[in-house]
């Protein structure tokens, strides 16, 4: 058995070298992470989708006002695909089953299932619908309220 005679300096120095050496090389990782997440570009892309079952397309318009948010929501009801377009919240375009503006509005309204997806994305076309949401909503409530 060997027993080494060690300098209890010596011994002390050598800690102290490792100890400052783990801060110095958690700190400069700390850092680097740090100089990445602050050049580093996030995709901070809104996602909402759903199905028509559960989320009613008029609660899903709604949110999508209130968020004032921008983009299409694509709407899927079998192999028959419509969309409505969003201008800070405002719904401005919609087309399905060959129909535009309102009367596409009221048949996706009328939709008991089907899915629906949000793609947000910058709109730049002219406004087509001229009602507001809600104006068409309660004229959709009053034909379907009617119709019974």
């Amino acid at each position: 058995m060997f027993i080494f005679e060690v300098p209890v300096w010596l011994l002390l120095s050598g800690l102290l070298c490792g100890v400052c050496g783990g801060g110095a090389w958690i700190f400069f990782m700390h850092k680097k992470n740090v100089q990445q997440t602050q050049t580093q570009s996030f995709n901070t892309s809104f996602v909402f989708s759903g199905n028509l079952k559960h989320t009613s397309l008029l609660d899903a318009i709604q949110f999508l006002e209130i968020g004032r948010r921008e983009g299409i929501l694509h709407v899927y009801c079998g192999r028959r695909k419509g969309y409505l377009t969003f201008l800070k919240g405002q719904v401005i375009d919609a087309f399905y089953r060959n129909e535009t503006g309102r009367e596409a509005i009221f048949l996706m309204l009328s939709l008991e299932e089907g899915d629906f997806y949000f793609e947000p994305k910058e709109i730049t076309q002219p406004r087509l619908i001229s009602e507001t949401m809600m104006d068409i909503a309660f004229e959709w409530d009053e034909r379907k309220n009617g119709a019974n």
